[in-house]
This record gives C-alpha cells, sequence and structure tokens, in this order.
C-alpha cells in the first residue's frame, strides 16, 4: 500500500516571502523573490582591471580618459568585513572577491583575512573564492592562501600567445597566466578553476589545446558563453558558440 505525504510549497504563499527591506526572522536565512535562500556573495572590491578584453571592458570605451572610482569613493576593507558579517548571519556560506580585477587592490590578502575570521551561525568558516585574471597571482597566490582564501577561479581564453593578445588586450602572456595557476595549486588553492570565454571566429579554435592541456591537470575547465554586457562590449549573437557545441567539439576529439 503506498503512502502519499502532502508537502507545502511556500514559493506560492507570497505571504511568506519577507517584503523588500524587510529582515527575516531571527535565525532564518534571507530569501530571494523565488524564495531561495541567498548563500552566495560577489564583493566587487574595485572597478579597475589591466587588461581590456574585448569582451568585458574594450579598450574604446574604457580608455585612458575613462573615468574609474576614486579609492576614496570604495569601501574600506573594515566595511567590507562588516557587511560580510551582516550577510554572514542572514545566510551567507559562501563569499566570492571579483573586480576589475581584485589582485590589483593593495594588500587584498588583508581583506581576505578578515573574511576568514567569520562565522556563519552554525559556526563554520565561510567559503572564501577570489576570480582573477591570473596577471599578478604568481606572487600574491601563497599570501592568499595564508590569509584564508579558500579557492581561486582564473580566466584564460587562449594559449597561442597572438590569440591570448587579441583576446585581453593587455601586456600579459598565456604564460604569465599559467605561472599563476601553477603557484595557486602549490599554495593549496587547487583545484583551481579555469574559465575561457568563447567567441566564434576569434578564440573558439583553442577550445581542443585548452581541453588537452588542463586534461589531466587537476583543474576544472571551464568554457563560457560569450554574454551581453550592456552596450559597452558589441555584443553580437553570431559569436555566441553554444555549450552543447563546444562538449561536441571536444568529444569528436576525446569521446
Amino acid at each position: 500500500m503506498s503512502k502519499v505525504i502532502f508537502l507545502a510549497d511556500r514559493r506560492s504563499d507570497r505571504s511568506a516571502w519577507p517584503t523588500p527591506g524587510e529582515l527575516p526572522p531571527a535565525g532564518q536565512p534571507a530569501l530571494d523573490a523565488r524564495a531561495r535562500p541567498l548563500r552566495d556573495l560577489r564583493i566587487s572590491v574595485t572597478d579597475r582591471c589591466n587588461f581590456r578584453c574585448t569582451y568585458c571592458m574594450p579598450r574604446e570605451v574604457f580608455d585612458s580618459s575613462y573615468t574609474f572610482m576614486p579609492h576614496s569613493d570604495l569601501l574600506s576593507f573594515e566595511e567590507i568585513s562588516r557587511l560580510a558579517g551582516i550577510f554572514t548571519q542572514l545566510g551567507v556560506e559562501k563569499i566570492r572577491l571579483t573586480g576589475g580585477e581584485p589582485l590589483l587592490r593593495k594588500h587584498i590578502e588583508n581583506l581576505v583575512g578578515q573574511l576568514a575570521e567569520l562565522r556563519t551561525p552554525a559556526g563554520r568558516p565561510l567559503d572564501l573564492t577570489l576570480t582573477t585574471n591570473g596577471s599578478v597571482l604568481a606572487r600574491k597566490a601563497a599570501a592568499l592562501k595564508a590569509a584564508g582564501l579558500t579557492r581561486v577561479t582564473v580566466s584564460l581564453d587562449a594559449l597561442d600567445a597572438a590569440m591570448f593578445q587579441d583576446m585581453s588586450d593587455s601586456g600579459f602572456t598565456p604564460d604569465d597566466v599559467l605561472r599563476g595557476i601553477d603557484a595557486a595549486a602549490s599554495a593549496g588553492l587547487a583545484p583551481v578553476k579555469v574559465n575561457m570565454v568563447v567567441r566564434r571566429g576569434l578564440n573558439d579554435g583553442q577550445i581542443l589545446p585548452m581541453a588537452e592541456r588542463f586534461r589531466h591537470s587537476g583543474h576544472i575547465l571551464r568554457f563560457i558563453e560569450y554574454m551581453d554586457v550592456g552596450n559597452s562590449n558589441g555584443w553580437n549573437l553570431a559569436e555566441v558558440v553554444p555549450s552543447q557545441e563546444v562538449l561536441d567539439r571536444i568529444g569528436a576529439v576525446h569521446p
């Protein structure tokens, strides 16, 4: 004989949702508009970057005359830590530091150290991660790990030097980024997640070399679809390589 157990789905009961600006009851996590707990928090520590990636901060927009935020307008490390502590009490368990390029923020490891002292209501440490272009990671990895960073994600769009330059429009090379990935792994931030943004007709020929380079590395390679980020990157649907096509290309060589 089967037994039916009826479950109440609070997502359909909008009266149970906190109104905008209302804090949840003590001990309860903050919820989004679909009644899902908010577990992850991304914190941008700077709007500056030393790359001019064509899909993110193209030089024709972010040129020498572009006005970035003055340092005085940025949240201090103490202000960030205070806000992170409040979010942690509301259910956040993971914090990701981003930018711009977060490693351009001076003494970023001091902020990591402050965040590493935070605990969830259950007494657990936070999952602290950071996303970087990897250009200065080689000299920062050990200090970040020592301060309490858990993991790192590195952007790398090509192994070919010329293609990398076309994508990043920077003075760095793929070897600079690879050295950063190796340093992160040596420091104990492995497995490193490697993000490759794929654009048809530009760097999609690097899909297989990237897959082969990281296949047995122990790191996690992720292919990111070229996305529209507003009016700054000249997004074109024709340049999008769907995820399934990426998988098909790799599967044809490495079934």
